[in-house]
């Protein structure tokens, strides 16, 4: 059985969850760029970095590669493949500056970029670089006015806008980027009362994560909110991010599960919010987020450089070629 056609999406190996090989010399991009154009010849739409300073992991010294730079590196090494951070921490990045860095990425890509913004989801890492950290409350609206501004951003010059948390006088940003009216836009993160409402009214598509069951409600309540702001909820592009396990059989897939889940967390619970088993069967579970409108997947796969699980998962799987914009 072949699920339906979507985009599947490649999270590259960049540090942040000890996926990378050590040393701090060109190794680890080297790395990330192989998988990069792995991806693009396997049929991925999408390749993903993440944003962090620093291992997941206390105490783990693995080097993390800084996401803008991996994104420009791996533009010029891939052709057709989208690319873009899930999700940039806006904490980390003031809008104005991030929107020419964004611009130059789209046309360093050649309008391949996707552009995703979430509120931080390591307070504790933001402090220990000693950036200030806002309420969750205020780091949610900070996203949804970013949105706004980087659109604004990328439009007619001079820019100028009164935000609640950023004003902008006179600046012009330049280059413009190449997809015209911008990159699409995505917030991550499924908060019902605040980041699905930021999704409605600011985003072209939503990041979220966890069983059916989880996502199946949340798109509920965006419905909901959808609604609210006259917006149909079919014009939000569905994103669902995943850890694979896939092995070459069931007892393979099993032995995966011993391997990764370091927390010990009961094998059933553990199954449910990831895609386990072989390449046909994550295929097959797949079409249960499909049947909700996901139309996205974004897979970390945890073994990706010691194994070619990637290709397998893409194999089993009908998924829109990737195109340059």
């Amino acid at each position: 059985m072949r699920a339906p056609r979507l985009r599947l999406g490649c999270f590259l190996p960049q540090g942040w969850r000890r996926d990378l090989p050590g040393g701090t010399e060109a190794g680890p991009f080297e790395a990330m760029v192989g998988m990069a154009v792995r991806a693009e010849q396997a049929g991925f739409g999408a390749v993903w970095v993440y944003d962090h300073l620093q291992a997941a992991l206390p105490g783990d010294d693995s080097p993390v590669l800084d996401p803008m730079l991996a994104l420009a590196t791996v533009a010029w090494a891939t052709s057709r493949v989208r690319l873009g951070a899930m999700c940039l921490a806006l904490p980390r990045h003031h809008p104005v500056p991030l929107a020419h860095q964004l611009a130059n990425l789209d046309v360093l890509s050649g309008g391949r970029l996707e552009v995703a913004l979430g509120a931080g989801s390591d307070p504790e890492e933001l402090r220990a670089f000693g950036l200030p950290v806002a309420s969750l409350r205020e780091r949610i609206l900070a996203v949804g006015e970013a949105a706004e501004l980087l659109r604004t951003c990328w439009g007619p010059d001079p820019i100028h806008f009164e935000g609640r948390y950023t004003v902008v006088d006179g600046a012009r940003v330049l280059p413009k980027p190449l997809q015209v009216p911008a990159p699409p836009i995505w917030i991550a993160g499924g908060g019902e009362r605040l980041t699905l409402w930021q999704v409605a009214r600011h985003a072209d598509g939503c990041s979220l994560f966890g069983p059916p069951e989880r996502v199946a409600r949340k798109l509920d309540i965006l419905a909901e909110h959808c609604r609210q702001v006259g917006r149909p909820l079919h014009s939000v592009r569905v994103a669902v991010v995943l850890d694979c396990l896939v092995g070459a059989t069931e007892a393979e897939a099993d032995r995966m599960v011993d391997r990764f889940n370091r927390h010990g967390e009961d094998r059933a619970r553990y199954r449910a919010r990831r895609l386990v088993g072989t390449a046909e069967g994550c295929a097959q579970q797949l079409q249960r987020y499909l049947d909700l409108g996901v139309s996205e997947v974004c897979c970390h796969f945890p073994n990706a450089l010691q194994s070619d699980a990637p290709e397998r998962l893409a194999a089993a799987v009908q998924v829109e070629e990737p195109t340059p914009g």
